[in-house]
C-alpha cells in the first residue's frame, strides 16, 4: 500500500506585537525598553521555532523521499520476482506489467508532485516568515529608534530646563548675596554708630558717676564742716552762757556777801573757782 503524506501542521501563532506596541506606549521609558527587549526575544524564539519546524518539514519530506524510494526498490523487486515466477505467462502478465508500471509511474508523479507542491508551499510559507520577521524586526528596529529619538529630544529639553533653572538659581543667589551684603554694611553703620553712642554713654555714665562720688565727698566734707562749725558754735554759746551764769551767779554772791559775814564770803569764793574747775573740764570733754 502507497503510505499517505502526514497532514499539515498548524502554523504557529503569531505574536501580537502591534498590541504590545500600543499598550508600550503608556509606559514610562524603562517599561518601554523592557518591553521592547521581551518583544524581541519573543520574535527570536518564533524564530527558532519556525526554524525548527522548517527542519522538522525537511527531515520529513526526506523520510519521505527515503520511504518512497523503498517503495520503488521493492516494486521492481516485486516485478522481478513475478517476471521470473511468471515468465511462463508472459503474454498473460505483459500488460498487466504495463498496468502496474504505468500506476507506480502515476503513483511516483502523484508522489512527486505532492512533495514538491508541499516543498513550494513550505518555502512560500518561510520566505513569508522571514519577511514578516523582517517587517517586525524593522517595525521594532523603527519603534525603538523613533523611542530613542524622543528620549533624545526629552533629555535635551530636561538639560536646557536644567541650564535654565541654574542660571536662574545663580542670578537669585547673586541677589540674595548683594542684599545681604548691603544689609550687612548697613548693619555695621548701624554697629559702628551705636558703639559711638555706646562710647559717649559710657563716657557720659563715668562723668556722672565721678560727679555723683565728687559730689558725695563734697557734701561729707561740708557736713563735716557744717558739723564742725555749728559744734563749735554750740559750745561758744554754751561757754558764753556758762560764763554769763556764772558772772550772773558772782554778782549774786556778791551782792549776799555785801550782807554777810567775810567767813561766808570767803567760802562763797571757793565754791565760785570750784564752778569754774567744773566748767573747764566739761568744756576738755567736749573738744
Amino acid at each position: 500500500p502507497r503510505p499517505r503524506p502526514p497532514p499539515p501542521r498548524p502554523p504557529a501563532p503569531r505574536s501580537t506585537s502591534s498590541n504590545s506596541m500600543s499598550s508600550a506606549a503608556a509606559s514610562s521609558p524603562s517599561d518601554d525598553l523592557e518591553e521592547l527587549r521581551l518583544q524581541l526575544e519573543g520574535a527570536r524564539l518564533e524564530a527558532t521555532r519556525e526554524r525548527a519546524r522548517s527542519v522538522a518539514y525537511a527531515n520529513e519530506i526526506r523520510s519521505m523521499k527515503e520511504a518512497a524510494l523503498t517503495m520503488h526498490q521493492r516494486v521492481e523487486q516485486e516485478e522481478e520476482n513475478a517476471t521470473n515466477q511468471l515468465m511462463k505467462k508472459l503474454d498473460k502478465m505483459s500488460s498487466e506489467k504495463r498496468e502496474m508500471l504505468l500506476r507506480v509511474e502515476q503513483e511516483e508523479e502523484f508522489l512527486t508532485n505532492s512533495l514538491q507542491k508541499r516543498l513550494d508551499r513550505l518555502a512560500r510559507e518561510k520566505a513569508d516568515l522571514e519577511s514578516q520577521l523582517d517587517r517586525e524586526h524593522e517595525q521594532v528596529s523603527g519603534d525603538l529608534e523613533r523611542r530613542l529619538n524622543a528620549l533624545s529630544e526629552e533629555r535635551a529639553r530636561l538639560h536646557t530646563e536644567k541650564v535654565e533653572l541654574e542660571r536662574q538659581l545663580e542670578a537669585e543667589q547673586e541677589y540674595i548675596v548683594n542684599k545681604l551684603q548691603k544689609q550687612t554694611s548697613g548693619l555695621a553703620k548701624e554697629k559702628e554708630v551705636l558703639k559711638a553712642e555706646r562710647e559717649d554713654l559710657r563716657r557720659q555714665v563715668e562723668t556722672l558717676m565721678s560727679d555723683k562720688v565728687r559730689l558725695g565727698q563734697d557734701k561729707i566734707t561740708l557736713e563735716n564742716t557744717m558739723e564742725a562749725e555749728e559744734e563749735s558754735i554750740v559750745n561758744r554759746l554754751q561757754t558764753q552762757i556758762l560764763e554769763l551764769y556764772q558772772k550772773n551767779k558772782f554778782l549774786e554772791r556778791r551782792l549776799e556777801a555785801s550782807s554777810k559775814t567775810p567767813s561766808e564770803s570767803e567760802t562763797s569764793e571757793d565754791e565760785a573757782g570750784g564752778g569754774r574747775e567744773q566748767q573747764r573740764e566739761r568744756r576738755a570733754g567736749r573738744m
